[in-house]
């Protein structure tokens, strides 16, 4: 992530969650409901932002899982654990996951609103696979809503590249690049595409 992007984030943070109308309760419920969670997982949440998830996931994995949220904007992550550090299974890590090693091993890795912003998306999700992801665990490219809402957000940036393609081109960009990908939600309030190693 660039100076600015963080700078971006920072500067956005303490008005994030009052914009952050689409990440209702009742939508994220519905997300994680299409994705095979269970109570002991250890989840990573990258990209956490003000931690949207973390109290969602927290409550699936209990007292016996544990939840990492990373995120390299201090403003963002500092209205996460303002938010949600006092719960005892949630850890916040500042670090780049692009550039960056996380610690541990995990048996979900969430994107959540996050694959417009990695810089080398297929490169960012073959490392996390090899470096952070058990055996039989998976990673999650989710939204909550679909890629035209997203696009709309971001149509300031002048590469396709940094657009979010439909839910089942994402899948098959995904296979090509050696992921078994499946589409479990595309629809307008709903976007999830697992990927398995």
């Amino acid at each position: 992530m660039t100076q600015s992007e963080i700078d971006f984030f920072d500067a956005l943070a303490p008005s994030w969650d009052a914009n952050e109308i689409r990440s209702t309760p009742e939508r994220i419920e519905s997300i994680l409901s299409k994705i095979p969670l269970t109570t002991g997982m250890s989840i990573l949440d990258l990209g956490t932002g003000t931690g949207v998830l973390i109290p969602y996931l927290s409550s699936i994995v209990g007292e016996k899982g544990k939840v990492v949220g990373i995120d390299l904007s201090e403003g963002m992550l500092s209205r996460a654990i303002e938010k949600y550090g006092r719960l005892g299974n949630v850890e916040f890590l500042k670090l780049d996951f692009e550039e960056e090693q996380i610690p541990g091993m995990y048996d979900v890795a969430f994107l959540y609103s996050v694959y417009p912003h990695l810089h080398d998306p297929a490169e960012t999700i073959r490392w996390i696979f090899k470096m952070n992801i058990r055996p039989g665990g998976f990673i999650v490219i989710a939204f909550p809503s679909d890629e035209k809402f997203i696009n709309d957000i971001h149509h300031e940036r002048k590469s396709e590249s940094d657009h979010l393609p439909p839910a089942e081109k994402l899948a098959e960009i995904m296979r090509f690049y050696g992921f078994k990908s499946e589409v479990a939600a595309a629809t307008e309030d709903e976007y999830i595409v697992i990927l398995r190693p």
